[in-house]
């Protein structure tokens, strides 16, 4: 664990109330009493109906809800430069890299904040309730809440709080990420080939709408509520950004910079956010000084964890490799402790690592000035080729 300087808190918290957009606090149970998902999809009722027997009344907790406007790039990947805005490193990135999906498990202890990225549209979480079962309309199944938020945001008539990017006056497209603390999850919904069990091809992608209700009862573990190694409740936290799509040819440098600056800034995000959740800054949501600094005697920095996978790697048909390692790059630019990536297959992992050995060769490893421009060009440079959508 490592302090933080009372004046770093300062510089982070002129941050925050330049980047923060909006900010909601919502009762879980009242939010989904309020508004009650819409379902178009009958399997996805079903598992609904079996993960929320009560209703809203079997939603607990509160979710904390915050939209932020992109930040600025630093210039270089150097500590000097990233204290500026209360970011630095002092201990490398640690990276982990898993053959699974994400598991939403409790933090190891109470000064680890987890975060799990949501593979965001647009408009965020917006199909939920369609036949489409890809990464973002899992994680909404299986934290049904977020399907109520969603249609609450969009009763909101200031600003754009269900975008995840924006034009700006200049005509130039921002990040505008999400993040959600605090929402329950109630299922957790295999979708891995299994014949025996009623699933040949799977649940996921245009699977899952065809896929015969009892197989998808049978893939289906309902949670009462998660209880970490203490015995209380947990709740998962969400990071809603969206990757560029649909690209021909290389990856440009416009496309890498656009890709830096939007992780970047959800992870960022995160790091601040993980301030407020473990009680170094206070955030009031009716009131206009809306995140202050407690007057504690010592302040202990949160370990931040983000989970993250193939990001813009499915529907959207980005390259895996290269998306990897500028998720690593923009960790390692936002003081992030440790990414674990969900690299789901061996031939995902095998393209993952090389986005990692790059990200060592050209930041980890290198001695000296990294500038950001100087990154983004030697990564142009290394020729990465867009994929193709998988139709998800």
């Amino acid at each position: 664990m490592s302090s933080i300087e009372r004046s770093t808190l300062q510089k982070i918290k002129e941050n925050i109330f330049s980047h923060l957009r909006d900010y909601y606090s919502f009762t879980a149970s009242e939010l989904v009493k309020e508004n009650p998902p819409t379902w178009y999809c009958q399997n996805k009722k079903v598992v609904y109906n079996m993960a929320c027997p009560n209703g809203a009344d079997s939603f607990h907790g509160t979710l904390k809800y915050t939209q932020w406007t992109q930040f600025d790039l630093p210039k270089s990947f150097n500590i000097e430069e990233k204290n500026a805005i209360g970011g630095g490193r002092k201990e490398k990135l640690e990276i982990e890299i898993l053959n699974d999906v994400f598991d939403y498990s409790p933090p190891d202890d109470d000064n680890t904040v987890v975060w799990y990225i949501n593979f965001a549209d647009l408009n965020l979480f917006a199909y939920y309730g369609g036949s489409l079962f890809a990464q973002d309309e899992m994680q909404c199944l299986e934290h049904p809440a977020l399907c109520s938020l969603h249609d609450k945001l969009e009763t909101i008539p200031d600003g754009s709080p269900t975008r995840t990017r924006t034009t700006i006056s200049s005509g130039k497209s921002i990040a505008t990420p999400v993040l959600i603390r605090g929402v329950e999850r109630q299922a957790f919904i295999k979708t891995d080939c299994n014949e025996t069990e009623g699933r040949p091809y799977g649940l996921y992608g245009n699977q899952f709408a065809i896929a015969n209700v009892d197989a998808v009862k049978l893939a289906t573990t309902v949670f009462d509520k998660r209880l970490d190694n203490k015995g209380n409740p947990y709740y998962s936290n969400i990071i809603a950004i969206e990757a560029p799509k649909y690209g021909k040819g290389y990856y440009t440098n416009s496309t890498i910079r656009m890709v830096i600056e939007t992780a970047y800034s959800g992870f960022l995000a995160a790091r601040f956010e993980s301030l407020v959740e473990t009680n170094v800054l206070e955030r009031k949501y009716k009131d206009s000084e809306h995140t202050i600094i407690p007057e504690n005697d010592e302040i202990i920095a949160p370990k931040v964890i983000i989970h993250t996978g193939n990001w813009g790697c499915g529907a959207y048909g980005g390259n895996i490799s290269i998306m990897a390692c500028l998720q690593f790059a923009a960790a390692h630019l936002a003081g992030i402790d440790k990414v674990v990536y969900h690299a789901i297959d061996d031939k995902s992992q095998s393209e993952v690592n090389i986005g990692l050995e790059i990200y060592k060769e050209l930041i980890m490893d290198v001695n000296g000035m990294i500038k950001i421009d100087d990154f983004i060009t030697k990564v142009e440079r290394k020729k990465f080729k867009w994929g193709f959508s998988n139709g998800t």
